[in-house]
């Protein structure tokens, strides 16, 4: 069987995007608060494509296929970057860990990067605004706090907030202390989604829409 010649790499020329920018595709569990996140950044050398869940397909098996299915469909330069951004939530259960462990062996195999939260993206939300405050550690403790500390916040629509370049660097910086453990999958309150804006930094400033 010929096997099809896979698509150009996918770049939006319409906002600005210049030839040699970064593709950063990111894999999300998550429905809408990721893709609001990084829709906010408008930067010439670095696009980002948000792969995130549909019809309830969120578990990491998904996130991987996802990842999987856009690799095989274009053609994609040495400095793109493919990344798995997943929470740990009930996917470190008992019944959910042996999956989450193989999918992370999976993506370190196909040289896919991962952004792990736990327990979930809504943590590196917070970080913008504020450290991580004390007996804050659900999901739904910090979601309730996003709500109640930072001007609204839903799963849809993300924060309602604004967001600047400084709040950025600040969460990188909250998150990176955080993240003080080298296991793979974080037993504590952390989250490795500042580790996606690094090569925003790499190839120019962080700039926010």
């Amino acid at each position: 069987m010929t096997r099809m010649p896979r698509k150009p790499r996918p770049l939006d020329r319409d906002t600005g995007a210049v030839r040699d920018a970064s593709l950063v595709v990111i894999a999300s569990e998550d429905t809408y608060a990721v893709h609001a996140y990084f829709s906010r950044f408008r930067p010439r050398r670095v696009q980002f494509r948000v792969l995130a869940t549909e019809n309830g397909n969120s578990s990491p098996t998904h996130i991987l296929d996802r990842l999987n299915a856009f690799k095989a469909e274009y053609d994609l330069d040495d400095d793109d970057q493919l990344w798995y951004c997943g929470d740990t939530d009930h996917w470190v259960a008992a019944s959910h860990l042996a999956n989450l462990v193989q999918v992370i062996q999976s993506c370190n195999q196909a040289g896919y990067q991962v952004a792990l939260s736990n327990p979930c993206f809504e943590l590196w939300l917070l970080l913008h605004f504020f450290d991580l405050p004390p007996g804050v550690s659900s999901c739904e403790q910090i979601s309730d706090y996003l709500k109640s500390n930072t001007g609204g916040y839903t799963k849809s629509g993300g924060c309602f907030a604004p967001i600047t370049s400084e709040m950025v660097f600040k969460a990188k910086e909250r998150a990176a202390l955080l993240d003080f453990g080298t296991d793979k999958i974080p037993n504590s309150p952390t989250t490795r989604v500042y580790k996606i804006l690094d090569i925003l930094i790499r190839r120019e400033s962080i700039t926010m829409f």
